[in-house]
């Protein structure tokens, strides 16, 4: 209530000062962009969509960056469990990383005609 009864009366920073919970300063926020000229709010909008917009692309990239790295992560053990059934020395992450993901399929593929070959 304190904030609807002293917000016209105050500043921004006055009540940021007294209510710094985040979801006063996010009605804080809302009351300076309602108090603004069409020009300020159009302004206000855009970086707002940008921030939004920006966000979805992060989370998108670390979404990305995630699937790659399981996808990555299923091949070396591949590599690694055709390796061990070869009796051939496995491979560490350092020695695998700087492959591409078409290396190590390719490697997988070399890796298993290998075993077909030794089980023939």
């Amino acid at each position: 209530m304190y904030f609807f009864r002293r917000a016209e009366g105050s500043t921004v920073e006055e009540l940021l000062d007294r209510l710094p919970d985040p979801v006063f300063k996010r009605a804080v926020g809302v009351l300076e962009m309602i108090s603004r000229t069409p020009d300020q709010r159009r302004h206000y909008d855009a970086r707002l969509k940008w921030e939004l917009d920006e966000n979805t692309r992060i989370q998108t990239a670390f979404e990305e960056g995630e699937l790659k790295g399981r996808e990555e992560g299923e091949l070396f053990g591949k590599i690694r469990m055709l390796q061990n059934l070869l009796s051939l020395p496995q491979s560490t992450d350092d020695a695998l990383h700087p492959s591409s993901r078409t290396e190590l399929e390719t490697l997988v593929t070399e890796l298993q005609a290998q075993l077909r070959k030794r089980m023939t």
